[in-house]
């Protein structure tokens, strides 16, 4: 077993130590920070998080892998109402406690290392690798913070000098996660409301002094366990603020000092027994009467549980790359060495191919959400800059304005895509490690059988992979519908350097891109063609406005929604290729990686879009017969 799972990972390496644009981290991340408190340079910068990451790695391997499977074999349980952890993964936890790891990405003034967060996220990857209910419980001794952080920029209590954010109300909470005496979690899923969060029925409401009273019941909370709460609630009925407007996000603590009492505030009704992530509880809360502290203002819940979700979307696409790496290595290590019919089994004609596309697969996400992760953090960083110390100069200040809209865009593209393909290659690989290790794959003896069943959850929580496609479908046909002109030059641009590009590495990107233009055209004319024909039995005055407005997304957008998780899997590969081939342009020794991943690529969104063109017809008809139907009966 290897000695660091930093250091033995050359592509992973390769981003932090050659590929990550540091200079941009550095300006963002110090920006506003005193003379004496800042690093001299971005090389000092650079040097510091190589190093944080080369001691995790040290730990991950010497302390956290060895365990990984005792930490699955004595799993977690609820005792007298307290949740009981591996023995094993209590003692990890111990170590990382004393490393003082949890506040990479805190700012200094809050007690943390004022790392970007993209360090933080490298060592998901490098503890996802060893064990995943590790990474995900370590997560919320940092995410949990980072968010409260962000909410506070909000508050008006807190203290922000030169856009440096220097206190807020939640310090005590930030300080007890970030030196591990606590820890928080999310708490979102009811029974019945899991992806569909306007039917939430727990709710908030004030008391005579003042003070919000939450009753309901969560399920399926990771980490539910956790001291701060972070809990989506229902504040306004249903009739004054239907759907999503009437939900509020709320700070629970799971228990209160009442004098030298210890008073239960949060009842954990039960603890999940699983198919996987045996280490990490998943808890279902109980809340009655349980006191809570309103986040931001009424009704704001949604929006700011979407602020919260997409570093936590981030996260689980690390996480699944770090079951992939593990995957792949455990493949092909057990194939370099299995011999039959005369020769090592990684030279037979099929595993040699499984292991390519697992290869490129790992190393494709890694790009991916490397670029991901520097985008999504620089846009929040200088919107947060903006806000709190904008530049007093017109020009200057218009600039920085662009460049952040330019980045929330590319973030808000891309961060759906890593969680997707993060979520669903780790499935696909781990299953394609237990199918290379053969029967020894299904016994416990080898740690396949374990991979696949940690892996099986991810495209599952934090927003399925279903919800991904429909959101990164949604933001590509808005684009399309806002502005056809543009689109189309995009599609006659694409097409012409298919066959005209100066290099085979341009004319493969450009091939991919006319790929996921032609299937968003082949549903967009569906889409339009379903709404003209209702618009034909209008009079002629009033078809501009029937097509433009009253769109009914159950029975319009049909196509789209039949074929969204297909179109997602043709943006995963356009993207990573993208991000490849810019990894390329910086470093050419990387052109035969980007290559290799396009030739695949190139065969995988052919047959996308031939299911997107061909496919669906019949289904949608006897769907719409269906729902027709029972809308009658309804009636």
């Amino acid at each position: 077993m290897s000695d660091n799972f930093y250091t033995d990972n050359a592509d992973l390496r390769f981003h932090i130590e050659k590929n990550v644009d540091w200079a941009a981290m550095y300006e963002a991340t110090e920006f506003g920070a005193s003379d004496e408190d800042r690093f001299e340079s971005v090389a000092d910068s650079q040097e510091i998080y190589e190093d944080a990451l080369k001691e995790l790695g040290k730990f991950v391997a010497r302390k956290i892998a060895p365990v990984s499977r005792q930490i699955d074999t004595e799993s977690t349980h609820l005792v007298d109402g307290k949740v009981v952890e591996s023995p094993a993964f209590a003692k990890v936890f111990k170590g990382l406690k004393r490393m003082q790891v949890y506040g990479l990405p805190v700012p200094r003034e809050l007690g943390g290392l004022n790392a970007p967060a993209l360090v933080y996220l490298a060592a998901s990857e490098v503890m996802a690798r060893a064990d995943v209910s590790c990474m995900t419980h370590f997560g919320f001794h940092t995410g949990v913070p980072m968010s409260l952080i962000t909410y506070a920029l909000r508050d008006p209590r807190s203290v922000i000098e030169n856009g440096r954010l220097m206190s807020t109300p939640y310090d005590e909470a930030i300080e007890e996660m970030i030196t591990g005496k606590e820890w928080g979690c999310m708490v979102l899923t009811e029974p019945g409301a899991g992806s569909d969060l306007a039917v939430i029925r727990t709710t908030a409401e004030l008391d005579d002094k003042g003070d919000w009273r939450l009753n309901g019941e969560k399920v399926f909370i990771t980490s539910g366990h956790g001291k701060y709460q972070l809990v989506l609630a229902r504040t306004e009925s249903k009739e004054e603020a239907p759907g999503l407007k009437g939900l509020s996000l709320f700070l629970v603590e799971q228990w209160y000092k009442e004098g030298r009492e210890k008073v239960e505030n949060v009842r954990i009704g039960k603890v999940e027994h699983k198919i996987g992530h045996h280490g990490s509880p998943t808890c279902s809360l109980i809340y009655e009467n349980s006191v809570g502290e309103l986040i931001g203002k009424r009704g704001e819940g949604f929006h700011l549980m979407l602020v919260m979700m997409n570093f936590a979307r981030l996260g689980v696409g690390m996480e699944g790359l770090g079951v992939m790496e593990a995957a792949y290595r455990m493949a092909a290590g057990y194939a370099a060495e299995r011999v039959t019919m005369g020769k090592t089994i990684d030279r037979h004609e099929m595993v040699a191919d499984f292991l390519e596309d697992m290869e490129l697969a790992t190393k494709g996400t890694r790009s991916l959400l490397y670029r991901a992760t520097q985008v999504t953090e620089l846009s929040q960083r200088w919107d947060q800059i903006l806000e709190h110390a904008p530049p007093q100069d017109p020009q200057k200040l218009a600039k920085m304005q662009r460049k952040v809209r330019k980045l929330k865009r590319e973030a808000r593209n891309l961060t759906p895509l890593c969680k997707y393909a993060g979520s669903e290659e780790a499935v696909r690989l781990s299953r394609l490690a237990m199918q290379i290790l053969g029967g020894a794959g299904y016994t416990q003896e080898w740690e396949a059988e374990k991979l696949l069943r940690d892996a099986l959850v991810l495209p599952i929580y934090e927003g399925t992979s279903q919800i991904q496609s429909l959101m990164a479908f949604k933001d590509q046909m808005m684009l399309a519908l806002k502005n056809p002109q543009k689109f189309l030059r995009k599609v006659a641009r694409a097409n012409v350097n298919k066959l005209a590009a100066k290099t085979p590495m341009e004319r493969a990107i450009a091939r991919l891109y006319t790929y996921k233009y032609s299937a968003l055209q082949s549903i967009l004319v569906r889409i339009a063609g379903k709404k003209l024909k209702k618009t034909r039995a209008l009079p002629t005055s009033e078809w501009t406005d029937a097509f433009l407005h009253n769109w009914d997304p159950k029975v319009d957008f049909a196509p789209g929604l039949l074929h969204a998780e297909r179109l997602c899997r043709i943006l995963v590969d356009v993207e990573t290729a993208r991000s490849l081939v810019e990894d390329a342009r910086r470093h050419p020794e990387r052109a035969d990686l980007a290559m290799r991943y396009m030739r695949r690529a190139d065969l995988r969104c052919r047959t996308e879009l031939m299911y997107i063109e061909d496919h669906g017809t019949e289904l949608l008809a006897n769907l719409a017969e269906l729902n027709a139907s029972g809308s009658s009966a309804a009636a």
